[in-house]
């Protein structure tokens, strides 16, 4: 049973565009070009392709602070459920502001330095930077438009 849900958190559903059977790919497996399981035709993994950026204490003034667009940042930890529940929606602003902001994460259990620098004092939080100056921060788990609307309110600010 454990290995079937690790199995379920490391793959995707990839509906196929031709006959629209859903497929269940591991994440791993992306890049393999892979294909329906009913009628074979090529699945559309684009979207899957982009990530948010997996940052550090070392890397994140680097990634995050130096970076030419704005930045949300998501601080998190693998074993909260609140944090799994907004791991999606993170995902997909990363493919939707793909190029207009930098969407990243950075785990507090392994990367305490960053976490205490900005008084992160409970995950999930999530950061918004622009210019490498902190414009806002937010707590909990959040509808994916609430924080579509506060970045869009800091990329208009750039």
């Amino acid at each position: 049973m454990k290995l079937k849900k690790a199995m379920d958190k490391e793959s995707v559903i990839i509906e196929c565009l031709r006959c629209g059977t859903r497929n269940r790919l591991p994440r791993g497996r992306i890049q393999d070009r892979p294909r329906c399981g009913k009628c074979h035709a090529p699945l559309d993994v684009r979207s899957f392709a982009v990530r948010p950026l997996e940052t550090s204490d070392a890397k994140f003034a680097v990634d995050v602070l130096a970076a030419a667009e704005p930045a949300l940042v998501l601080f998190y930890s693998p074993s909260c459920p609140y944090c799994r529940m907004l791991s999606p929606v993170i995902d997909e602003l990363a493919v939707k502001f793909e190029g207009a902001a930098l969407v990243a994460r950075i785990d507090v259990n392994t990367n305490p330095t960053v976490a205490r620098q900005y008084g992160i004092q409970g995950v999930p939080t999530l950061l918004l930077f622009r210019e490498g100056k902190l414009m806002k921060r937010m707590a909990g788990v959040l509808s994916g438009d609430e924080i579509e609307r506060s970045l869009k309110g800091i990329i208009k600010l750039s």
